[in-house]
Formats: structure tokens, C-alpha cells, sequence
């Protein structure tokens, strides 16, 4: 066999060593998907040390769901927080309380589909339809849309920018947000897997369609989300806005790791009628 014979073979067996790697990674992206976005938990490991009521609801597509209503009798004003991909609202009790001391408004939380007591398996759709289920049970208890606004942490930064292009609100609170789906997973592996995703979590191509005013608030050296994904979303934004960068290793619950002065900025912001 002479040495051109012996690399063209070589060159076709890495070929199809290549490929087969390719179709046994597209294989395993598309069974194991679910499972690499979503991580919820069944268990509450805590619940709010002030006072609140336990909530069912549904979602849109008629999913019962769970949460908690933290009221604050003096205000007329509701935050609804959707919270990351992992766990559930047991795991965030402390961000409640700290929404509810700080703003001084009442607070929704709420589980996802699949997460703590809520019915159903979590994906991108089933998501976006929890949110909406949230504000109209919201408005079922008298929160109009001046009234309502909305706090997304990490994964739930998407589900905010998606249901925000639909739904009117006050005003939204971004805690370490991506632009998509692909750019995490290209961030994570450095290769450009995004495209195997049937998942997309797209806010990129959604934000320019928000009206509401928005924070974004990302660490700078956030262990999960890389800030340049918080900043490029933030730059896409064309409505009012604010970004605030945090210096450390946080992710969510970054909003806790804040000056006060950066608290009362965003409630000028958010929260004043001159707004």
C-alpha cells in the first residue's frame, strides 16, 4: 500500500470515528436533555420565617402548582420570583424574606412544574406557562400590572424575558442572566454544542420586545453564568435599565451580597411613581 493510499485511509477512519462521536453526542443530548437543564427537587428544605401563606394555583395550561404568598399588608405592590434550574423554593426562602424586608412589597414565590409540590415535568414551554399561570392568579388577588413585578434568577431570567414580551408588568429584576441556552453550553464545554438543544431559553433574540424597566444584577466572577453573557443581554436591552456588577464568586442570591445604596438605587428605579 503506498503512503497516499495509507492517508486516505487513515483520513476516512478518523472521518468516521468523528462522525460516530458526533451522532452518539447528538443521541445523547436529545435523551439526557431534560436532565441536563433541569434539576428540581421534591424536598423543601426551609420556608419563610415571616409570616405567609401556602398557595395552589395553576398554570396556564392548567398544571397545578405551588407557592408561597409573603404579604405585606401596607403596599399594593407584589414581587413574583422565579426562581434558578435546581431545587426549589425551599432552597430560596432567605431571597423571599430579603425581598420582602428591602422593597417592602408583598412576595410571590412559586415552583416550577416538577419542582417541590408541583405537578408535572419541567421543560422550556411548561415553564413559560407556570409564569403566566403566576401572574394571573396574581391578579386574581387584586395585583394589577402596575403593581406586579418580577424577579428571575438565572434560569429564571429567561422564563421573565419570554413571558415579560407578552405579559404588561412594572418592572423586572434580572440575577445573573445568559443570553441563550447554546452560549452556557458553549461557555461550559467550548464547543459549540448549543445546536443539539431542542431547549433554547433564546433571550437574546426576545429582550428588544420588553417594555418594563430593568435591572440586571450579575457577580463578576459568577461561578455558573460568565458575566460577558449578563452584559451582552444588558447591552441588547433598548427600554429604561440599569446594571449593577457585583465583585465576587456569586450566583444566585447576588442581589443579597449588595450595598444599600445599590438597594435604594433600585427602588428609585423601580419602584417610584415618577419612574
Amino acid at each position: 500500500m503506498t503512503d497516499l493510499a495509507r492517508s486516505r485511509r487513515l483520513g476516512f477512519t478518523i472521518l468516521r470515528i468523528g462522525l460516530m462521536v458526533c451522532v452518539g453526542l447528538a443521541i445523547y443530548v436529545k435523551l439526557s436533555e431534560n436532565r441536563l437543564i433541569f434539576y428540581p427537587s421534591r424536598k423543601l428544605n426551609g420556608a419563610p420565617r415571616v409570616p405567609f401563606e401556602n398557595v395552589a394555583f395553576t398554570a396556564d395550561d392548567g398544571t397545578r402548582l405551588s407557592g408561597w404568598l409573603i404579604p405585606f399588608k401596607e403596599s399594593s405592590q407584589v414581587f413574583v420570583i422565579s426562581h434558578g434550574n435546581a431545587g426549589n423554593i425551599g432552597d430560596r426562602y432567605e431571597m423571599g424574606e430579603f425581598v420582602h424586608r428591602q422593597f417592602r412589597t408583598n412576595v410571590f414565590m412559586y415552583d416550577y412544574r416538577g419542582y417541590g409540590a408541583s405537578d408535572g415535568s419541567p421543560s422550556e414551554s411548561g415553564l413559560y406557562s407556570d409564569l403566566q399561570g403566576a401572574l394571573l392568579y396574581m391578579r386574581s388577588r387584586g395585583f394589577d400590572n402596575d403593581n406586579t413585578f418580577l424577579i428571575g434568577q438565572s434560569l429564571g431570567t429567561a422564563v421573565v424575558v419570554d413571558v415579560a414580551t407578552r405579559e404588561q408588568v412594572a418592572g423586572i429584576i434580572l440575577e445573573a442572566p445568559f443570553t441563550s441556552v447554546a452560549a452556557v453550553a458553549r461557555k461550559i464545554v467550548h464547543v459549540p454544542i448549543g445546536f443539539l438543544f431542542s431547549t433554547r431559553f433564546d433571550s437574546l433574540s426576545k429582550i428588544r420586545e420588553v417594555k418594563a424597566p430593568v435591572v440586571v444584577i450579575h457577580a463578576t466572577n459568577d461561578p455558573v453564568i460568565p458575566f460577558e453573557l449578563g452584559l451582552q443581554l444588558f447591552k441588547a436591552i433598548v427600554g429604561p435599565k440599569k446594571m449593577f456588577s457585583i465583585d465576587g464568586p456569586f450566583h444566585e442570591g447576588v442581589m443579597s451580597e449588595m450595598k444599600p445604596a445599590e438597594i435604594s438605587e433600585i427602588r428609585a428605579f423601580l419602584l417610584s411613581p415618577t419612574k
